[in-house]
């Protein structure tokens, strides 16, 4: 058996280095692409603490809906297992949007995501509009956001379709709500919310009026 002269030994060690470095690089770019960039200038209408309130959920605890919405990724909101389109409608501080986010607790379908200027008597009346976008195959854990052209809403309504695989509840852990956070309009109104508003979230809806295309 031959070995290599000592003198081999420095330079065989940072090609090694080099190797490994460039073989991590695609899994760094691969984590970097999963994460949400939020703007310094973004607000999250959407949160509690922002005045965004549950409307509506189409089952599991109504009371409990705010979890949705507390910035907590550890609290999750529980539709029923027997619910066949889990529907959740949150309001917020009515602005021109740019940005939607999802966390969910379990696995999920394809969910579409409406902006409206009022909520729905019926939430099946969502499926004769066309969603301002969906996400299909979210990640437990993980934030997925949706991008598109600022619009005037009050109301954003996420409505899914689970995945025959999907047995268990659908769990949502968090949504938000993005918009551009310097003008006096959206100040006025973060104002206003302070202190958090009560946690008696859900009210009854009214009449439907699309914004989505």
């Amino acid at each position: 058996m031959r070995f290599l002269h000592p003198k081999w030994s420095p330079l065989l060690l940072a090609i090694s280095a080099i190797g490994l470095c460039l073989n991590c690089l695609p899994l760094r770019a691969a984590e970097t692409l999963n994460r949400v960039v939020v703007e310094a200038d973004d607000v999250d209408l959407a949160k509690v603490t922002s005045g965004g309130k549950v409307v509506f959920a189409s089952s599991g605890r109504h009371l409990v809906s705010f979890q949705a919405i507390d910035d907590d990724r550890r609290t999750v909101f529980q539709f029923s297992k027997s619910d066949p389109r889990p529907t959740l409608i949150v309001k917020f501080t009515q602005k021109e949007i740019h940005r939607i986010s999802l966390v969910v607790g379990s696995e999920s379908g394809k969910v579409d995501i409406y902006l409206l200027a009022e909520v729905p008597r019926d939430p099946s009346d969502l499926d004769r509009l066309k969603p301002i976008t969906s996400m299909v195959d979210l990640a437990v854990g993980r934030e997925t956001s949706a991008d598109f052209a600022p619009q005037h809403a009050a109301y954003v309504a996420l409505r899914w379709a689970p995945s025959a695989a999907h047995l268990g509840p659908l769990t949502v852990a968090e949504v938000s709500v993005f918009a551009k956070g310097g003008s006096p309009e959206i100040a006025d109104a973060l104002a206003a919310t302070h202190p958090p508003p009560p946690l008696d979230l859900v009210s009854g809806p009214p009449i439907i009026a699309p914004i989505s295309p």
